[in-house]
Parts: structure tokens; sequence; C-alpha cells
């Protein structure tokens, strides 16, 4: 046996049958289960022999008696332990041309001598262990002996593939046995788990809060949403193919308005990110459990690295839940009406509704950075909080150009905390600290790759919402992110694309598709239209300076093309700076 061994678990291998002795299953009010196709395939993989993921268990000491909770790999043990109770179904499911063979050769011979077809349900009772084989012969009594014999021999073969299929005498199952503090499972939980299903980190604190129930508050709007998105979600998992939903039902949590802790936060996040498209775009369940179990950390002051005691505050959760739901939705919304305004890519998802890009640039956003929002305006008054939200664009981009949220981000998000108070959002930057700040950040990122990063197109769009389109964009009109200096030219020119700030803040803007397919390879002062407000409004090269960069593109003067690249990469920073500060607060 082979034990690995830190100061937080061990790793090891056990026998399959000592196992399922000592195992305690947690009890979850609903749980996810397998669909056939995932079950099939892992009894495939203890088929042939191939390595499976580790089951997660702390020990539990009952009456001297250690027993160990299942954490994670429920899935597969439940598989393994149906598997050995349905051994014929499973085999006949994965070998089902060797069945059909075994069929076809039982019905020939029984064809030849005029006795009745079996049908598949039948084939499966002869193959059950318990299923008396002579019994069976003797109803053929006027078939010969040796007859007789070669049936019971197909089925006896076929039994014994099926016994040999999985020798579950001897499976190993990797185990990896938590002894560190319960704080960190969630982290050993998602590191074990990555490359596998679905999951993410959160669904370890469904074990923890097994027994923590939560009331939606009866006759309330929000409530019932609350409700809607559990419900939603496990419609989700079970449409998605991967898992079917045991002990699931609608009706049940309509009446009863009951759902646990896990279920909760995970809903409390897709309720808020749902109200935060400008800060988080599109929305998904990994984006939604860290907005929504970190909001609940923030709200009763728990450190984000230990949510798992979120179940010791459920009672001050529940007393709370209204207010709770009536201010995180006021925050929200007013934190969308803030960022929509700065970073909205007027999208129409009208014409093709299964648009992949967002309606907005959400480049600059990280999950700490955002919940830091909510802690700093959760305990405001309505003035500070006016006041607040007039600065937190400053600090969005702030933040971002120093890399404050990269990085500890979950201690530096203690210090937003309504309990803390360390730190908040009342106070405007200073010009100088904010132009340094995008200075250093400029000329560390120069743009040599062929398209923009999501940083740079954030950037882009908040500096034409500021500028060029501020309040002359019709809504719904798509666009499309364009290099001043168009790509064709500097990759006819550079095309290793080692030389040339291509995609720098500098050389982007923000154009309507219709003017931007018709440009294509030209430059604005290359097309018919006249576009002088715009290129006024931009920072957009003057005539003189665009002729000459092209010029000192063609003679491979790569460094000039940069520089002016760079210079209005600066441009459009200042820009940025002067729109973003407040001249005279009311």
């Amino acid at each position: 046996m082979v034990i690995m061994k830190d100061r937080s678990y061990e790793y090891l291998p056990v026998a399959y049958r000592d196992l399922v002795d000592r195992i305690k299953i947690p009890k979850f009010q609903r749980r996810l289960v397998w669909s056939e196709k995932k079950k099939q395939d892992l009894i495939e993989t203890l088929h042939k022999g191939y390595p499976f993921g580790a089951l997660l268990v702390a020990p539990n000491i009952n009456n001297d008696k250690e027993t160990l909770q299942l954490l994670d790999g429920q899935q597969r043990l439940s598989t393994i332990n149906s598997y050995e109770n349905n051994k014929v179904s499973y085999w006949k499911k994965l070998n089902e041309d060797v069945f059909n063979n075994l069929k076809e050769k039982i019905n020939l011979d029984l064809a030849d001598e005029g006795q009745s077809q079996l049908d598949d349900s039948e084939i499966e009772k002869l193959l059950q262990d318990t299923f008396d084989l002579a019994d069976w012969t003797d109803r053929y009594e006027k078939m010969a002996k040796d007859k007789r014999r070669r049936l019971r021999d197909y089925i006896k073969n076929a039994r014994k593939q099926i016994q040999t299929y999985i020798d579950l005498g001897k499976l190993q199952i990797p185990v990896m046995r938590f002894l560190g503090d319960p704080a960190d499972l969630p982290e050993v939980f998602e590191n074990l788990n990555k490359g596998g299903t679905p999951l993410n980190k959160y669904e370890v604190l469904s074990a923890s809060w097994a027994n923590a129930t939560l009331t939606m508050p009866a006759d309330d709007r929000r409530g019932t949403q609350i409700l809607d998105l559990v419900k939603g979600y496990y419609q989700d998992m079970k449409a998605d193919g991967e898992f079917e939903v045991d002990d699931f039902s609608e009706d049940e949590i309509s009446s009863t308005r009951k759902i646990n802790l896990a279920e909760f936060g995970r809903a409390f996040g897709t309720y808020v990110t749902g109200m935060i498209p400008a800060l988080v775009g599109r929305q998904s369940y990994q984006v939604s459990n860290e907005i929504g179990f970190g909001l609940l950390g923030i709200i009763v002051g728990i450190d984000n690295r230990r949510l798992v005691d979120l179940n010791d505050h459920l009672a001050m959760i529940q007393k709370n839940i209204f207010s709770i739901l009536e201010k995180a939705e006021k925050i929200s919304k007013n934190l969308n009406s803030t960022f929509s305004v700065l970073f909205s890519q007027n999208i129409s998802f009208k014409s093709n509704p299964k648009n992949p890009k967002s309606a907005y640039s959400t480049g600059l956003s990280t999950t700490f950075k955002v919940l830091s929002y909510f802690g700093a305006l959760w305990e405001q008054d309505d003035l500070d909080t006016q006041i607040s939200l007039k600065f937190i664009p400053q600090y969005y981009v702030y933040d971002f150009l120093t890399g404050a949220w990269t990085g500890h981000g979950d201690q530096r998000l203690l210090d937003y905390y309504p309990s803390k108070k360390i730190k908040n959002y009342e106070n405007q930057l200073t010009k100088e600290q904010f132009e340094s700040a995008f200075k250093n950040w400029l000329s560390e990122n120069t743009g040599v790759r062929k398209t923009f990063s999501k940083e740079v197109k954030a950037l882009i769009t908040l500096h034409s919402n500021l500028t060029y389109l501020k309040g002359s964009v019709p809504y719904g009109e798509d666009f499309e992110f364009e290099h001043i200096l168009p790509k064709a030219r500097v990759l006819a020119c550079d095309t290793s694309l080692k030389n040339i700030h291509l995609s720098a803040l500098g050389n982007g803007m923000f154009l309507p598709k219709a003017l931007n397919n018709n440009k294509k390879d030209k430059t604005l002062y290359e097309v018919d239209d006249d576009y002088s407000m715009l290129i006024s409004n931009s920072s957009y090269p003057i005539r003189e300076e665009m002729s000459r960069m092209l010029k000192n593109l063609k003679t491979n003067k790569f460094r000039d093309v940069n520089e002016d690249i760079d210079i209005r990469g600066m441009k459009i920073a200042k820009q940025i700076v002067d729109g973003l500060l407040i001249k005279k607060l009311n």
C-alpha cells in the first residue's frame, strides 16, 4: 500500500470492500446523480484498469469508532455500488455485440427445436447467478441432452465474463483522507476536480451544510425568484446530460419555500450577477458561486477563505433574509447603472440571439474587485453611496492599472468589509496618480499581438463612451474593435508581428460594424464619407500624422510608427482620466 502524506491530508488506496463499510454519505436535501452515460464510462474505466478520480473523505469520530464522511466522490462510489447490484445490466449495455450474439445463438438453437424465441429481458434473467439453469432447460424436455447442455454453456460462459468484468474483491479505490482545517476543504476539492466533472469547489460546502436549511419569505418577489433560480439550476444540470437530480420536486420547493444554504448561496449569486451584467458579462455558475458565497461572507463578516463557517451564521441569515435580498438588489442596480453607460458595446442580440459577444466589455473585472464594491456600499447611507458610486469607476480602472487585485485578493477584500471599514471608495483619486498609473501600464503593455486583449478592449470601450461615441450611438447597432493603423497593412510589412504595437491601446477604436466593413484596410481618410467629427473626438491621428505613419511603416521605421501609436495611447489615457474624474461633486 502506498501512502503519501502532507500536513493536511493523506492519499492512499483502500479496498472497495473495506471502504463501503466505513463510509458515511452526507444526507443532501437534493443531490446530483450521474447520467447513465457517465456511469457506464466509469465502469468501462474500471474494466480497463485505468486510473480514476480520488474520493475525498474526512474522519468522523463517533463512539470511539472512526467512520469516514464522504465529501466528494459520491457519484463514483454509488456507481460502483450500483454495478455490484446490477452487473448484468451494465455488462449488457457495455457489450451489446456480445450480448446480441449470445441471444442470436440461443434463439437459433431454440428455433431449430420449434421453441419460442427469448427477448432481452429473458436473456438478462438467465444471466443472473441466482437463476437455476437446469430448471430452464428442463422446459425443453423433447430437446436432446447435448443441445440443452449447450444452451446452459452459452449462459455459463457469459456469466463468467460478467463476473470477471471487474473484480470488486481486488478493486482499490484512491482516497484522499483530509486531516487539515475544514476551511481549506474548498481549495482541496477544487484541485481534486480539475479536468473532471463540471463541479466547482463550492460543491463541497453542500456536504458541510447538509442540514442547514433556509426558508424564503412568503409572498415575496425576491424570495420567489431565489426559489426559481434553484429550480433552474437543477433543470440546467439535467439538460446538460451530465446529471439527473435525485429527490428533486419543484412543487415541494414552491410549497415549503425551503432550500439548503448551498442552494441559497448559488442562487443568491445568480440573482445578483443577473443584475450586474455591466460588471460580470454573461452569467456562469462559477461566477455566480463566487459572488453569492463571497457576498454572504461579507454580510456576516467571514473571511472569504473560511466560507465553510457560514453555517454558523445560519440564524442571522434567516432573520435578515428579506433585507439581504432587498439591499443586494438596490446595490446591484446602482452599480449596473453606473457601469453600463461606461462599458456598453451596444451590441444587438435581436438579429442574432446566439451572438457570443457580451453587450458589455468586462475585461477589467475580477470577482474580488466587484465584491469590494458590495462590501463598501453595504452599510452606507444614501449620501455616502452616491459619493462612492461616482468614485468607484475611477478605482475600477486604477486598480487594474496598478494590479491591486492580482494576488491575495481575498486578504485585500477584508479591508472593505462593513465589519472592518479599513478601506472605502469615498475619496477621489488625484489626476497625477491616475495618469502616472496609466503611463506605467502603457509602458509595459505594448500590444505586440494580432488582436486586442480583453483588457485593451475594455479601455477602448470606456474611451469611446466617454468621448467620440458619447450620446451619439443608435441603440442596438453592432460595433467592432478596429485597428487605426489597418492590420492588413501592418502584417504586410511586419509579418512576424514582433515590431509594431498593432494591438496597443493607442492603435484601437470602436466603430459601427457597417462603417468598419466598408473601411476594411483603409484609414478613415481613405473612405468616401466625411468622418471629421469622429476623427476629432477620438484622438485619431490627423491627416499628416497618418500619412507619416504609413510612410514609416512602408520603410520599416517601426520605432517611429510605435512612437506615434504610444503618443495616442497616452492621449486616450488622459481622456479617460478626465472623463472619470469628478470636477465638481454636487
